[in-house]
């Protein structure tokens, strides 16, 4: 969660002094300070199919430890966790088991961050879903409300 803060505060502080990456057309990229709720889930995501977002994926997280990734490859969408933190580890074999108990291949991938708590590269369970923007929105709260025990109520930053 204190990582969030500062992205937030230097995104804020850049676009304060005008450096924060911005379209020569006028194209709305999400801002990095953004939050939702659940159920707004599918305007981002829509955001993203049209590419709209500045990456092609965004995450959301409530706490900095239910951070779930929505990546975009072509028309569809894979879902992803990365145990940054010592916290999220125990949640990549609940991913795992949810991933399973709904009909969902998985892969262990790295990107070679350097997680908090060692020296090896952060894992990432990326959920290959191939699924639309409906079906993904329906998946990214199943996993909320499953796996991580969040609410219709939860408010998450959108995250890069």
């Amino acid at each position: 969660m204190k990582s969030i803060l500062i992205m937030r505060i230097f995104a804020s502080i850049l676009s304060l002094l005008g450096l924060s990456k911005k379209e020569s057309n006028s194209q709305n990229y999400i801002q990095t300070a953004t939050q939702i709720k659940i159920s707004q889930l599918a305007e981002v995501l829509q955001l993203l199919q049209d590419g709209k977002t500045e990456y092609d994926f965004f995450g959301i997280t409530s706490n900095g430890i239910d951070c779930i990734y929505f990546v975009r490859e072509g028309k569809n969408f894979q879902v992803e966790f990365e145990a940054m933190a010592k916290d999220q580890i125990p949640f990549i074999e609940k991913l795992k088991t949810f991933a399973t108990q709904n009909g969902f291949g998985i892969e262990m991938i790295s990107y070679g961050n350097k997680p908090h708590y060692g020296a090896d590269p952060a894992p990432v369970i990326r959920i290959i879903t191939h699924s639309n923007l409906e079906r993904t929105t329906e998946i990214g709260q199943k996993i909320q409300k499953e796996v991580f025990n969040n609410n219709a109520g939860t408010v998450y930053d959108v995250v890069p």
